[in-house]
């Protein structure tokens, strides 16, 4: 990464003292003049109720985004920060945090590190020791103040744990900050281990660690040294709701970062494995309630996306699992290093909460301590150690959970049911999104040693069953929802490689080569009528419609298709090359390696019936030298994946074209 430019601090910075132009938009400068400078000298008035009300004006007024822009014009943020923050009523300053968290929720990324630059670090940590003091006081005891004034507590402690979010998930560098500030980290601690403490404020210290603990190793390696801090996360998945599932992702994140697969773990179970179970009972528990319609249906769906979202991270992360664990268990032979894992992206129980302690032990300090060996003991029985039932080795828990466990309910929620609600919908996006996930791992399994039939036997039911409810439906629909139509086309490719050979189409084919169609006239539309090989060369190239539809083609035309199956989809992909140079380069890249897969063997039925006899290899020696310029047209400048997978492709059609050929003369 190339290294930053300077910043010149003067420049464009704007004089306090000096007076700021009014917008001249006539509409602004009124709303300016109306609503939003009468309420910031409010805000700064010396009379503490009307600072108090002004304070809570302006944070039911963020959301609007013209009140916003110029509140932030009217240099909001510095008046926040220099007077609000340390108001000395608990009112403004709970309403100033507030209205800090609303603005890093709204504006980009960027308004995140202006506050980092301004030492907003330094203010929050002056925060957290205030809150942190309250809440551990015993004169008085938090549980004996004010009912009002807990609740404002809670909202402060909630709004400055947003933030605290917000500015670890806008750049690695305040994130890394963060982490290395011990205060904060207690801070989210403390929260999560106090008796009282709301479901929601827990979630938002769980959210924040969440954000915190990705991809950062020095944290992660803080949390697994503490044994406290990882049980005390580990039991509160014993909790139930929203908290036992943002506990397991805090406790994903840990194990990916430091690499504690079911084989290779400090501490017998402490992998995803035991996470799984938790969040297919907290989908289980959020889908009966939202059925039921009890409860709160938006803490329902907050649970199930969210324990979606763990359960498609942990299926992505799992092969890198698998992978390491080829190289040190011998007894695990059921990796295929050629597959590739794609990413397509409440109701609380009774259960005592994290920490919770007898008052009566409370009195003695000394007898709230654990010695190793009671801590040991109480690791042993959160894990929940003992003989396992799966009937595989303990390297292979995960995947026998993800399949057995989290894929039917996954289907469950991801197959169409009468009319839905926009959150319904996209709860089922989300959990075809996580099928796929879970479908694309296990199509990197190579389960012809034998060793896993029974996982295997159970996985090929539940994919037929996914053909047939889910993906054979959606297409039956000829739904016009593109979004719909990509993801369940991702699906249908993962699936279709996870068990080769097991469908047997009977128009479907044409149904992904008529979505082929549309996504070719997507493509005009978003290129402004251009052709469409002008828009192959964007970012996500691999990941358009165009090459998941030749995709699953190309899946479905494998032996032992049918020679009629064979020829409709091979005269498909034929004519998709012949369309070079218009066709999309990604999307002949995809043609080109599902060519090389469907006729690499002469012993196939449809080698003699349809490649030779329907002139195909005339067809590819012709296109050569089409599919050679185009390649040369790539910037690898620019796009440097997809000109080094057009030049592979290119390569090896020429080798496949001469082993064709010498193939051809034996045969004769």
């Amino acid at each position: 990464m190339a290294k930053s430019k300077p910043r010149n601090r003067n420049k464009n910075r704007t004089d306090p003292s000096k007076p700021i132009k009014p917008p001249s938009d006539p509409e602004l400068a009124a709303l300016r003049d109306k609503k939003i400078l009468p309420v910031l000298k409010d805000l700064q008035s010396a009379e503490l109720k009307t600072r108090s009300a002004a304070a809570l004006a302006i944070a039911n007024i963020i959301e609007d985004t013209k009140c916003r822009k110029l509140l932030l014009r009217e240099q909001i943020v510095r008046i926040l920060l220099e007077q609000t923050l340390t108001d000395s009523s608990l009112d403004s300053r709970a309403a100033g945090w507030g209205i800090l968290h609303n603005l890093a929720i709204e504006e980009e990324a960027d308004f995140c590190v202006h506050l980092f630059r301004q030492e907003i670090l330094t203010a929050i940590g002056g925060i957290v020791r205030s809150i942190t003091e309250t809440i551990k006081s015993d004169d008085p005891p938090l549980f004996k103040l004010p009912v009002a004034q807990q609740k404002l507590l809670w909202t402060l402690t909630s709004s400055v744990l947003g933030l605290l979010t917000s500015l670890g998930e806008a750049q690695d560098e305040i994130a890394q900050e963060i982490s290395n500030n011990l205060d904060l980290v207690a801070f989210l601690f403390d929260v999560l281990s106090l008796n009282g403490s709301p479901p929601a404020t827990q979630s938002e210290a769980l959210s924040c660690l969440t954000a915190l603990t990705e991809d950062n190793k020095n944290l992660c390696d803080q949390l697994a040294a503490s044994e406290s801090w990882l049980l005390g996360l580990i039991r509160l998945t014993d909790t139930g709701g929203l908290p036992a599932v943002a506990a397991c992702g805090v406790l994903h994140n840990i194990f990916t970062c430091l690499q504690w697969f079911d084989h290779n773990t400090p501490k017998e179970g402490t992998s995803d494995s035991m996470l799984v179970p938790v969040l297919t009972a907290s989908m289980d528990e959020a889908g009966a309630q939202e059925d039921g319609m009890n409860g709160n249906a938006s803490n329902s769906e907050q649970i199930l996306k969210l324990a979606l979202e763990i359960i498609a991270s942990i299926a992505t992360s799992l092969q890198e699992a698998l992978e390491h664990g080829s190289k040190f268990e011998k007894t695990f032979e059921g990796f295929d290093d050629k597959a590739e894992v794609t990413n397509g992206d409440d109701v609380m129980d009774d259960d005592e909460e994290l920490g919770e302690v007898d008052e009566q032990e409370n009195e003695d300090e000394e007898d709230d301590e654990m010695d190793e060996d009671e801590m040991e003991a109480d690791m042993e029985r959160v894990l929940g150690n003992g003989p396992e039932d799966d009937g595989n080795g303990p390297e292979e828990v995960t995947l026998d959970r993800l399949v057995r466990t989290a894929a039917p309910r996954v289907l469950a929620l991801a197959t169409p049911f009468g009319t839905s609600t926009p959150e319904q919908e996209a709860i089922r996006l989300r959990a075809l999104a996580t099928l796929t996930n879970i479908s694309w791992t296990v199509s990197s399994i190579d389960f012809s040693s034998g060793h896993l039939n029974s996982l295997h036997t159970f996985w090929s039911a539940l994919a037929q069953k996914i053909w047939d409810e889910l993906i054979c439906v959606v297409l039956a629909k000829n739904t016009a929802d593109i979004e719909l139509a990509s993801t369940i086309t991702s699906l249908a490719w993962a699936v279709c490689r996870s068990v080769p050979g097991a469908f047997r189409p009977t128009e479907e084919h044409w149904k992904f080569m008529s979505l082929y169609q549309a996504s070719k006239k997507l493509a005009v539309s978003r290129t402004n009528g251009t052709k469409p090989g002008s828009d192959e060369q964007s970012v996500d190239s691999f990941q358009t419609l165009g090459v998941k539809t030749i995709g699953v083609l190309g899946q479905l035309a494998l032996h032992p298709a049918s020679v009629e199956l064979n020829r409709e989809i091979g005269v498909f992909l034929i004519t998709v090359l012949a369309g070079i140079p218009e066709t999309p380069a990604a999307d002949a890249v995809e043609a080109m390696n599902q060519i090389f897969d469907i006729y690499a063997d002469k012993s196939y039925a449809f080698d003699e019936a349809v490649f030779w006899h329907d002139g195909f290899y005339d067809h590819l020696e012709g296109m050569l030298p089409k599919a050679k310029n185009m390649t040369k047209g790539i910037d690898k400048r620019k796009f440097g994946e997809l000109r080094a997978r057009a030049d592979e492709a290119v390569l090896n059609l020429g080798r496949f074209l001469k082993y064709k050929r010498n193939e051809k003369k034996q045969k004769n």
